[in-house]
């Protein structure tokens, strides 16, 4: 019995001295964890070249306004279901337009046509939160972009906020721009009673 056990001693202690010392055992993680180490070098990514980029930012926005194009054809046509006294047939082109512009802002975040067509259709389906902020986002890409002056002097009406809509209305008068006689109507109809989402022409 006392052989057995220093027959196993003598057959263990090599393996053991090799791990104690750092031998091949204890330095190898193939042999450590039973995985070989890949060969294979690792692979290095090679950055877009100049004109790539180029090419890869033309056709995303030309997607964006592709997308904007649909939008827009599906605002108009609930635009004309608003006249025609069909809200409910309105709102759900709106809504339909709405997916669109978001869309086409997430492809180009530089898109600020889109970003307030983006706050129009959430204010035509009473999201005024995301109006606002759609409108804010537009003019941060571009502050002297009257349009989305108009829009947002009419969000502030359906708010209910005449004089921030007419702060609205005094930019662009001073700016001589042609979207003031829009709010300026929406403004006064909307001191008759009028619905302040209908008031003008400007929608």
């Amino acid at each position: 019995m006392i052989a057995r056990k220093s027959l196993s001693f003598v057959r263990l202690a090599p393996l053991a001295a090799m791990l104690l010392i750092g031998g091949p055992l204890a330095a190898s993680p193939a042999l450590a964890f039973g995985t070989a180490p890949s060969s294979k070098p690792p692979k290095v990514s090679t950055p877009a070249s100049p004109e790539d980029s180029a090419a890869m930012a033309a056709k995303t926005r030309a997607t964006a306004e592709a997308l904007y194009k649909k939008a827009w054809e599906d605002s108009e046509a609930g635009k004309a279901d608003l006249k025609k006294n069909k809200p409910k047939d309105a709102n759900k082109k709106f809504a339909k337009a709405l997916k669109r512009y978001d869309e086409a802002t997430k492809l180009d975040p530089t898109y600020f046509e889109a970003w307030n067509m983006v706050g129009f259709c959430s204010r035509k389906t009473g999201d005024l939160k995301r109006s606002f902020a759609a409108y804010d986002k537009a003019l941060q890409l571009k502050p002297d972009y009257d349009e989305a002056h108009e829009y947002l002097g009419e969000a502030y009406l359906m708010s209910g906020d005449i004089a921030k809509a007419k702060e609205q209305l005094a930019w662009l008068k001073e700016k001589q721009s042609p979207e003031a006689g829009e709010l300026e109507e929406a403004i006064e109809a909307a001191g008759k009673g009028q619905p302040a989402d209908q008031a003008g022409k400007g929608w």
